[in-house]
């Protein structure tokens, strides 16, 4: 910990004392930590940061593991930024009400924000609970990923765990899919938005790399996306993958393949409609193409007979491809990939939307009967879907 308290309730964060400032009070002064009131010790060299550590191994609430030289490094760097913008921060502040200590605490007007800086991996059920106590205060948590957990594949593709896709910021309706790293050593931001998943680990992003001091805290919260003709460029490549790519035959893909073979069908005879772009798929566990095939298949007729549906009911048959809640807590608004769907094959006229929840199917599904001719299929309505040409 870079903060810890005198026994007289004095607080000092060593990292912004000389040398000979921290070697007197090693000889004057006792430190004890703010959550669980046990003691702590001055460490301090030559080559890390200098910082407090418990001398026992007494529980503590506040030790959830990530604190290394990276991360007091990253905590310190951020710390100042926010304080050439004018902006009221405090480090490490503990909050006994909930028993928890952000690294940074800010307030903007009568808004106070949450900063975590986390750059290990640690239990899920973790942040959960940090993220249930900061609720409970009012407070808005905002995580800021180390750039030591981003995992680049492209210039458009990114890797992700469930870990990660648990810090995926939405700060309303209208605000792309966020993810925040940075990196102390570079002193760079990196922003993640409009994350699109393309498969269970991989997804689509726009991605920026920003200097820290070139932005202010305002940017966090601008808005890219990806522009129609940006998103049908790449996703036609995601078909292609789809359907020429090698994908690892086991668990959730093999209980498909099985599936698909017993119905007398196989990847090259699919109609596009199976793999469309979804940017709430995050909310699924299952790949873009298992839940939208059984919707097609199992749900819907494979000639029309105009059924009515509605969209509670494609829910239920649904259900046990949604997952829980618990990985959305840092998502404010309320999507639905099931109703974003259905919304999509109604601009492909597939289906008509009736009423908020009320469907009707117009059309019959047409299978494809080789794979260039699967190709030019996908091409030909990707390119009508993205430039909305003869779609209402």
């Amino acid at each position: 910990m870079l903060t810890a308290t005198t026994r007289k309730g004095k607080s000092i964060t060593l990292a912004r004392l000389s040398k000979q400032d921290i070697t007197q009070l090693r000889q004057t002064e006792s430190f004890v930590c703010p959550a669980c009131k046990s003691e702590v010790i001055i460490k301090a060299g030559n080559i890390i940061t200098p910082h407090f550590a418990h001398v026992s191994e007494a529980e503590c609430p506040e030790r959830t593991g990530g604190e290394g030289e990276y991360h007091y490094q990253g905590k310190l760097l951020l710390y100042e930024w926010f304080k050439r913008q004018g902006i009221n921060v405090l480090l490490e502040h503990y909050l006994s009400d909930i028993q928890q200590r952000p690294d940074l605490l800010i307030q903007i007007k009568n808004r106070k924000i949450a900063i975590e800086f986390q750059c290990a991996k640690v239990n899920s059920q973790t942040i959960y609970q940090r993220n249930i106590g900061y609720q409970r205060a009012n407070i808005i948590p905002i995580w800021i990923l180390g750039a030591n957990l981003f995992k680049r594949k492209s210039t458009h593709h990114i890797q992700l765990n469930r870990f990660l896709t648990s810090f995926i910021h939405q700060f309303s309706r209208t605000h792309p899919t966020t993810l925040f790293f940075f990196c102390p050593e570079k002193q760079q931001f990196s922003f993640v938005q409009d994350i699109i998943f393309t498969t269970n680990h991989k997804a689509l992003a726009k991605q920026t790399f920003t200097p820290m001091y070139d932005i202010s805290f305002n940017h966090f919260f601008l808005k890219k996306t990806f522009s129609k003709s940006e998103l049908f460029t790449l996703w036609n490549n995601e078909l292609k993958s789809f359907r020429l790519g090698k994908r690892p035959n086991f668990g959730q893909e093999r209980a498909w393949r099985t599936w698909l073979y017993e119905k007398g069908l196989h990847i090259d005879h699919l109609p596009t409609y199976i793999y469309l772009p979804i940017r709430s798929q995050y909310k699924m566990n299952v790949p873009l193409w298992i839940w939208q095939s059984r919707v097609l298949l199992d749900f819907l007729p494979r000639v029309s007979q105009h059924k009515i549906f509605h969209l509670n009911e494609v829910e239920r048959f649904l259900q046990r491809f949604i997952k829980k809640k618990v990985d959305e807590q840092l998502i404010r608004a309320s999507h639905n990939p099931i109703e974003e769907y259905l919304s999509v094959l109604c601009e492909f006229s597939l289906l008509k939307q009736l009423d908020d929840v009320t469907f009707v199917q117009q059309q019959s599904l047409t299978f494809y009967k080789q794979i260039e001719e699967a190709l030019d299929g996908d091409t030909e309505l990707l390119f009508r879907f993205m430039y909305n040409e003869g779609n209402k």
